[in-house]
């Protein structure tokens, strides 16, 4: 990925030069020729390398997305479960031919597949070029990949590529399951996971968390597709999904998460078409600050009072941090034991920070988390004020899975990334990706 990551910034950077070559020849001769070249680009979309072929790139945009969507996502749910211990050409063979598409679809949707003015054009490619940074700091795979299908989701209609998302995943788990019911992959070594004495399923995967991530991400996608009209099954899909989360490898965020879904397709049910409160879009952009600061605040309680790393004091504190899984002591340790860095660093096995938004600070560095801070709020205010609850249900509860897991720059875990595309290259809410568009919604 780190030679992709390259050649996509430097096939950017070539475009913009093609593109002023080419728009200064298109601009009328004469006195400000240069002038008017410039202001055509920063205003005018357009494809980069040029107008040919303009019938069918946007439909040849599309089906690249979705191509890429889908070898994405048998990559996570098939390449990494426990098939690459059982049979060598998966991680050998497939798994690399699989990256190889995926990144080509992605790559060519970015720069044949959409049109962009230079606005947009600037404010995307820089944020890809400090994505890029960190990502040579980090070493985070899943960040670059995140990073490139937001990118490439520009002016998308959603439907069809989490309808793919949806299907892909969902088999691929299913085949998973399959295989380990059959007894065709290896079993886990080492201790199995327990909690309260009970041994936690993993179905084929590698840890119980890693399938309860793949389950939610299959639920926020599916909580999505029902965006234009939720209906009364919906809610009992996605309860059901919580449900064998909780039994099955008990992983109570995301049943958490799905539950959460659930309750909230429940209320944008019952609220049908009545306006949305005008406070709601003030109170959206307030959600991220809020657990931003839960996050780091609450660490800093801790009183130390024992020779253990995890003695800590005062007691409704430390029941908390029982609650969050030790995860509050983590934070508590990464405080103390490792440095902040401007653009990111490899973060080591311990302390495990199962916290996106501390693990951000510390991973992705300051810039990258103020950077994605701004974009997320923005989102947020945005899709309430375009008056797009499901949407929005989306990212406040991803946002709130982030409290207990890093799995939220993994786009097989948090599709709902992608709804941060247009805020990215920083257009209007009214342009921004959906499953429908927004003149739908006036004509409700």
């Amino acid at each position: 990925m780190y030679s992709f990551a390259n050649y996509l910034l430097l096939a950017l950077f070539a475009a913009a030069v093609f593109d002023a070559a080419n728009g200064l020849r298109a601009a009328p001769a004469g006195p400000g020729r240069l002038r008017r070249a410039l202001a055509a680009l920063w205003k005018e979309e357009h494809f980069l390398f040029g107008g040919w072929g303009t019938a069918w790139r946007e439909k040849a945009g599309m089906a690249l997305f979705c191509a890429g969507l889908a070898a994405y996502e048998s990559i996570v749910t098939f390449c990494h479960s426990r098939a690459q211990q059982a049979w060598e050409w998966v991680p050998g063979v497939l798994a690399p031919v699989l990256e190889t598409t995926a990144f080509l679809c992605f790559s060519l949707k970015i720069l044949l597949g959409t049109r962009y003015n230079w606005r947009q054009l600037g404010v995307a490619g820089a944020l890809y070029f400090i994505a890029r940074w960190v990502h040579f700091n980090a070493h985070n795979i899943w960040w670059i990949w995140v990073v490139v299908a937001v990118l490439a989701a520009k002016d998308l209609r959603l439907e069809k590529p989490l309808r793919v998302f949806l299907c892909v995943g969902t088999a691929m788990m299913l085949l998973v399951m399959t295989l380990n019911g059959m007894g065709l992959l290896p079993e886990l070594e080492g201790p199995p996971a327990l909690r309260d004495g009970v041994v936690r399923g993993t179905y084929g995967y590698s840890y119980p968390n890693t399938l309860g991530g793949l389950v939610f991400g299959l639920a926020l996608a599916y909580t999505l597709l029902r965006a234009r009209r939720p209906r009364w099954a919906d809610p009992a899909v996605l309860a059901a999904a919580g449900v064998f989360l909780m039994v099955g490898p008990s992983s109570r965020t995301p049943a958490l998460g799905c539950f959460l879904l659930a309750a909230g397709l429940v209320v944008c049910r019952l609220w049908g078409r009545r306006p949305l409160p005008r406070a709601l879009p003030w109170l959206s952009a307030a959600v991220l600050p809020a657990l931003a600061a839960v996050s780091f605040l609450l660490p800093l309680g801790f009183v130390k009072i024992g020779p253990a790393w995890d003695d800590f004091a005062p007691a409704w504190l430390d029941t908390l941090n029982d609650f969050f899984s030790r995860r509050l002591a983590m934070n508590w340790a990464a405080f103390r034991a490792l440095d902040i860095k401007i653009a990111g660093q490899m973060l080591g096995e311990w302390p495990i920070l199962d916290n996106c938004y501390v693990r951000t600070l510390y991973e992705l560095g300051p810039v990258m988390a103020v950077l994605l801070a701004v974009l997320a709020v923005y989102a947020l205010w945005g899709y309430a004020r375009s008056r797009r609850p499901v949407e929005l249900l989306c990212l406040v509860v991803m946002l709130l899975y982030g409290l207990m897991e890093a799995q939220v720059y993994h786009l097989t875990s948090n599709p709902a990334a992608l709804l941060l595309a247009g805020a990215a290259f920083a257009q209007p809410p009214r342009r921004w990706p959906g499953v429908y568009e927004i003149e739908e919604i006036s004509r409700k």
